[in-house]
């Protein structure tokens, strides 16, 4: 008897879901324990009716709002001629709303699915900045912790974002944003490596500080951290009593930034940290919304290095110095316990020859 009670529980349980798929909308919450959530079953609107509706509350922005209406028409209508746009703009709705993992996820979506859309280079540049985000995200926002001395993999990923946009479409309007976004993120990873410099400076450990220096020159040969990289080799070696090889930095420093060494050749660290200003004064562009007629519509005027009125040779050849940006593989670290052997590299100043030995 009181197995045929249990049979008879799970049939009603199954007529009354069977009963309630027919219906236009499902309240599923009370039955499972959650709260009341309506979830559309079949169409409520027609194609361009969902499309207004979720336009209309981006406009006043309810973004949550148009982010379901916006799911919807891809649902009930995944191949009519508001399914390109809708994606567009879903991701631009997930950005400013904050789902930067979504508004990605849609982004590769679109990369995937449209990859001749005109509009496609929207989608890059919306994967890079909310990859941008995601690097800021979490309880990271709400402290005053700099953004190069937090954790860099999802910056990485975004400089890539960036590199693919303005090597497939270095003619697209965003191309110049994402050329200051990379090197804002450039400046960022080479500032993080001089924060553990700085580290092994303060505790003495000056081989591990002038190998990590080092490795910043090699590798971030276009950043603003360069100064203060050979700053900190020839400081470091000069407290190891290695003076010739601290005076061939020394003599880098007199050439390129007199104002890091004074006339008795004492290096003057405390004068290096201009990487550090730069981050904090970066502006970078605004997103806007992707338009149906336009490659543009609402992009914000860029304020600091980038405006709508820069010249376009100048804007040129920002994108092609970024283009040829290179990021050491993540496979690459620093090896602060030995010397490390400078790259050849054709860019940056160069280094002294390195002959010097692991000191003890």
């Amino acid at each position: 008897m009181h197995h045929l009670s249990k049979v008879v529980g799970v049939t009603a349980i199954t007529v009354a879901l069977t009963t309630l798929s027919g219906c236009q909308t499902l309240k599923n919450s009370k039955l499972f324990g959650g709260k009341d959530e309506v979830v559309a079953t079949k169409a409520e609107k027609s194609e361009q009716g969902y499309y207004q509706a979720a336009s209309d509350n981006i406009k006043k922005g309810n973004l949550a709002k148009a982010i379901s209406q916006l799911n919807d028409l891809r649902t009930f209508y995944p191949v009519g001629d508001y399914s390109e746009q809708a994606l567009l703009d879903l991701m631009y709705a997930q950005y400013q709303h904050g789902d930067y993992l979504d508004a990605i996820a849609s982004a590769d979506r679109f990369i995937q699915s449209y990859p001749s859309n005109p509009q496609v280079d929207y989608a890059y540049y919306v994967r890079g900045i909310s990859n941008m985000q995601a690097a800021s995200g979490g309880v990271m926002k709400y402290t005053k912790l700099n953004p190069a001395h937090r954790d860099m993999g999802y910056s990485r990923i975004a400089f890539n974002n960036f590199q693919q946009l303005i090597n497939r479409f270095p003619n697209s309007a965003y191309a110049p944003d994402a050329a200051l976004r990379m090197r804002y993120i450039y400046n960022q990873l080479s500032e993080s490596e001089m924060d553990v410099a700085r580290w092994y400076i303060k505790r003495k450990a000056y081989v591990a500080a002038a190998n990590r220096a080092k490795w910043v020159f090699q590798y971030y040969p276009q950043s603003e951290a360069i100064p203060e990289s050979i700053a900190t080799i020839a400081y470091s070696y000069d407290k190891l009593g290695m003076t010739d090889t601290a005076n061939q930095y020394k003599q880098l420093l007199r050439i390129n930034y007199p104002g890091l060494i004074d006339a008795r050749g004492n290096v003057k660290l405390d004068n290096t940290r201009t990487g550090s200003n730069w981050l904090n004064k970066a502006t970078l562009g605004v997103l806007g919304q992707s338009s149906k007629n336009a490659a543009v519509q609402g992009l914000a005027q860029q304020s600091g290095q980038y405006s709508g009125n820069t010249k376009p040779q100048v804007i040129q050849t920002s994108i092609q110095q970024a283009a040829a940006m290179r990021l050491p593989s993540p496979a690459t670290t620093a090896n602060d316990e030995t010397p490390t052997r400078p790259r050849e590299t054709t860019i940056g100043l160069g280094l002294p020859p390195d002959n010097t030995s692991q000191v003890k």
